[in-house]
């Protein structure tokens, strides 16, 4: 199969323009569509609808897209594969999650730069379903995510670091701001902003809630944390997070009330079963910890917020 045509299948997707992806890969419009067209006809699929010189992706083409996707998605490794091959030298790829990557991955990596300056670094930032998806088709060396992660096909490790509390995030005049924590019944009424139900944190704070008695009212649901936090901050509803995470972020108008009883995620390293950590996989888990000491150590509320745990490895096997 034509790995160009493949790759002018992606970026007329991705980018939505034929005359952006022929930009892209140094070809003329009438070249690239007729790697489309080749590309068709190899799959016996109709990938695009054609009116003029406008081209727009067919219910097939979404759907081939779909399922693939994350194989496309590796063809722009492979100019990089070939360059580590050739010098000897070999790029540090690091998957993690949107929850953390500001907030703890950015500031290890800032450390860990300033001692080895000349290592490279690749950071591939996912939600947590695709890291669940992807995990075993991307060429990584560490990946650094809540636990556990597991795949259908691949044997993964899975090695606790560190656990976090979850709070919730209320804007500094909010009634709840007073107190010191939140229980499921002070959550009873209010408005909550809460994660898709498939994901882990909103399947806790479900829990938090049934335990308690209560069932929670979702004004907004998202799959980014991210907006979670921002909606919060904004005064939109209560949003449950932690402070580790939410490093980075402006938290002049915002406080964290941790949950009551106490309800904890863990987070941790996981690679390919079997696979020995290189010296920058290794350093960055260093460093890694570092940075949660100096977190730590700010005051009492962030080092009651957030634990390390042993870093034996906990093997899931599927």
């Amino acid at each position: 199969m034509n790995l160009k045509a493949l790759r002018a299948f992606r970026l007329i997707v991705e980018r939505g323009s034929l005359s952006v992806a022929s930009s892209v890969l140094g070809l003329s419009q009438p070249a690239t569509s007729r790697l489309v067209a080749m590309l068709e006809d190899e799959l016996s699929l109709k990938l695009f609808d054609r009116s003029g010189r406008t081209l727009r992706v067919s219910d097939s083409g979404a759907a081939f897209y779909a399922g693939t996707k994350h194989i496309l998605a590796g063809l722009d490794e492979i100019p990089q594969i070939a360059k580590d091959i050739q010098t000897g030298e070999k790029q540090f790829k690091l998957l993690t999650t949107h929850r953390i990557a500001q907030g703890l991955v950015s500031p290890t990596l800032a450390r860990l730069r300033k001692d080895r300056p000349k290592l490279r670094f690749s950071v591939d930032v996912l939600s947590r379903f695709e890291l669940d998806n992807l995990i075993g088709m991307r060429r990584f060396d560490l990946a650094v995510a809540s636990l556990p992660v597991t795949h259908g096909l691949i044997e993964i490790e899975n090695h606790p670091m560190f656990r976090v509390r979850l709070e919730a995030v209320l804007p500094r005049s909010h009634r709840l701001a007073a107190q010191k924590t939140v229980t499921a019944a002070d959550l009873s009424g209010e408005d909550l902003i809460g994660l898709w139900p498939d994901q882990l944190w909103r399947q806790q704070l479900n829990d938090f809630l049934r335990a308690g008695g209560e069932t929670g009212r979702y004004v907004v649901e998202t799959r980014s944390s991210l907006m979670a936090w921002q909606m919060a901050a904004d005064g939109v509803g209560i949003a449950v997070f932690d402070r580790l995470c939410a490093r980075g972020f402006d938290l002049g108008n915002i406080v964290f009330r941790p949950l009551e009883p106490a309800r904890w995620i863990s987070f941790g390293y996981i690679h390919h079963r079997g696979r020995t950590l290189s010296r920058s996989a290794t350093e960055f888990l260093e460093y890694l910890r570092t940075s949660i000491s100096d977190f730590r150590s700010l005051n009492s509320e962030n080092a009651a917020s957030v634990e390390f745990l042993s870093d034996d490895a906990v093997t899931v096997d599927v």
